[in-house]
C-alpha cells in the first residue's frame, strides 16, 4: 500500500479529529461547531478531555498546512494582501460602532444599519462582506446582515473593541516601520530607539508615549484586559500548570503580580494556600482594593508587599516565587539582574522553586503552524515596541547561567547554579511553565518537580 501523500495525511488528520469532536459533542449534549448565527460563543468547554482539546488543535494546524499545500506559490502575495484588508474592515466596523447597531438576534437590512451608524450604505456592504470572509458577521439572506458567534462576542465584551483600536492604530503602523528602525538603530536595545519612535515620531519610550496619550492609554488598557482573558493567556493555565495543592498552607510570592487577580484565583482554588502580591510601591498600592472585595476566607490569605525586583528579594521563606510574563518585558541584562536578585532567597530555602511562565519560542516547524505564528507575532511585537523579545529555551538557559554566576559572586551562601528542572505547556496555552531551582554544587542534582500531569522533562505537554 502506498504511503499517504502530505495532502492526504493532513486531510485524514482533519477527518479523524473532527469525528472525535463531533462524537464528544453528541455524547455530552453540546452544540456542534457551526456557522449558525446563534452558535455558542464557546465551541468546546475549557474542561473538555485532553484528547478532545488536542483534536481541536490538530484541526487548526492541519487545516492551515493543507491550505498552504493547496495554494500555488504565485498566490502567496494576493492572499497576504487580503489579511490587511480584513483587519482594516474590523477596525472600520468598530470605529463607527456598527456592531452595536445590529441586533444580537435576527438580521437587519444594510440600509437601516447604515442610517443608524451614519455611514455610506455601499461602503458598509463592502466592509461587512469582506469581514464575513474571515468568519466575522454573516448574511443569512441577501441584503441583510446579522451577528455570528465571533462578532457577537465583540458586543458582549467591549474590551475587544479597544483591543482592535490599539492593534490598528498603534501596532500596525509600528510594525510597518520595523525595517526603518533596524536601519537607523542597528539592533539597539534602548527603549526609545524602536519602531515606535519612527512610526509615532517621538523620542519617548513606548510605555511613556502610550500612557501620556489618554485615548491610546485607554485602548491599551482594553487591549491588555482582552489579552489576559484570551484562551492562550487565561489565568486557569496558572491554576492547572503546577501542583499547588502539594504546598498545603505554604505561601507563594507573585512577583510583578499587581493588581492581584492571579493571587485571588490561587486563593480561591486552594483554600489553604497563602499568597503575596508583590509589585512596585505605586502599582501595588491599589491591590488591597481588589483583595478586600473578596470573601473573608480568601482576603485573609492575600497580602501585598511593595518591592522593586531590581533589588534583592527580601522574602526568604516562600515556597514558590512566581513570575508570569515578566522577563519578556526586559533586555537580557535586565533579566539577569532580576533573576540574580532571587538567588539569595532560593539559596535560603533549597526546596523553594521559581516558576517562570512565559512564551518559549519553539524550533521552527516543531509545533502547529498557527501556534508558532502567534508566538512569533508576540516575539516581533516585543522587538518592535520595547526592544525586548520572547526567548528560545537556550536563551532562557543562558540567562540562568549568567544569573547563577552573579548569584555566586554575592557572598550569600555556597556556590551553585539555577537549574531548569522541568518545563510544560498546557494545551491551548500560549505560555510555558518553567520550574527553576537553586542547585548547590554540593548536591547531586536530584530533585522532585511539581509540574502537573506527569511532565518529567523539557518540552512536555501539560
Amino acid at each position: 500500500m502506498c504511503p499517504a501523500t502530505p495532502l492526504e495525511a493532513y486531510a485524514e488528520e482533519i477527518c479523524s479529529s473532527a469525528k472525535l469532536i463531533s462524537g464528544y459533542c453528541s455524547l455530552e449534549g453540546y452544540s456542534h461547531p457551526s456557522f449558525d448565527p446563534q452558535a455558542p460563543l464557546v465551541t468546546l468547554p475549557p474542561d473538555a478531555p485532553l484528547n478532545v482539546r488536542q483534536a481541536r488543535q490538530k484541526i487548526i494546524d492541519s487545516s492551515s498546512r493543507i491550505q498552504q499545500l493547496a495554494t500555488e506559490p504565485s498566490e502567496y502575495l494576493p492572499n497576504l494582501a487580503v489579511q490587511y484588508q480584513r483587519i482594516s474592515c474590523i477596525r472600520w466596523l468598530c470605529h463607527f460602532q456598527v456592531l452595536a447597531c445590529i441586533p444580537l438576534q435576527g438580521s437587519v437590512c444594510y440600509a437601516d444599519v447604515a442610517s443608524i451608524s451614519n455611514v455610506p450604505e455601499r461602503q458598509l456592504r463592502s466592509i461587512a462582506r469582506m469581514a464575513m470572509t474571515s468568519g466575522f458577521l454573516c448574511e443569512p439572506q441577501l441584503g441583510e446582515v446579522a451577528h455570528n458567534a465571533t462578532s457577537r462576542l465583540f458586543v458582549k465584551n467591549p474590551a475587544l473593541l479597544g483591543w482592535t483600536e490599539f492593534m490598528t492604530r498603534f501596532y500596525m503602523p509600528v510594525a510597518s516601520k520595523f525595517a526603518d528602525a533596524t536601519e537607523k538603530y542597528q539592533g539597539s536595545d534602548k527603549n526609545n530607539e524602536t519602531a515606535v519612535n519612527i512610526a509615532m515620531d517621538t523620542e519617548l519610550s513606548s510605555f511613556d508615549f502610550i500612557t501620556r496619550d489618554k485615548e491610546l492609554g485607554r485602548h491599551f488598557g482594553a487591549y491588555m484586559k482582552g489579552v489576559q482573558a484570551s484562551e492562550g493567556t487565561n489565568f486557569r493555565h496558572v491554576i492547572s500548570g503546577y501542583d499547588w495543592e502539594s504546598l498545603g498552607d505554604g505561601f507563594v510570592v507573585h512577583i510583578g503580580g499587581a493588581p492581584g487577580s492571579i493571587c485571588i484565583a490561587l486563593a480561591e482554588a486552594f483554600p489553604r494556600l497563602r499568597v503575596i502580591v508583590q509589585d512596585m510601591p505605586d502599582v501595588v498600592a491599589n491591590s488591597p482594593n481588589l483583595s478586600n472585595a473578596q470573601p473573608k476566607a480568601i482576603r485573609n490569605r492575600i497580602k501585598t508587599f511593595p518591592h522593586n525586583f531590581f533589588h534583592p528579594q527580601p522574602i526568604r521563606n516562600a515556597n514558590v516565587y512566581l513570575m508570569r510574563m515578566v522577563l519578556h518585558n526586559h533586555t537580557d541584562d535586565e533579566s539577569v539582574e532580576i533573576l540574580s536578585n532571587l538567588v539569595p532567597a532560593l539559596k535560603s530555602s533549597p526546596s523553594a522553586r521559581l516558576l517562570i511562565m512565559d512564551t518559549v519560542l519553539p524550533n521552527p516547524g516543531s509545533v502547529g503552524a498557527v501556534d508558532e505564528a502567534l508566538m512569533r507575532y508576540r516575539d516581533l511585537t516585543m522587538m518592535q515596541v520595547f526592544n525586548t523579545k520572547e526567548r528560545e529555551l537556550g536563551e532562557f538557559e543562558e540567562l540562568f547561567e549568567k544569573a547563577s554566576s552573579a548569584g555566586n559572586g554575592n557572598g550569600n551562601g555556597g556556590e551553585g547554579r539555577l537549574v531548569l528542572k522541568k518545563m510544560g505547556k498546557a494545551v491551548g496555552s500560549a505560555l510555558s511553565m518553567m520550574e527553576v531551582a537553586w542547585e548547590s554544587s554540593l548536591t547531586n542534582g536530584t530533585t522532585t518537580g511539581h509540574l502537573t500531569n506527569g511532565v518529567n522533562g523539557i518540552n512536555g505537554t501539560l
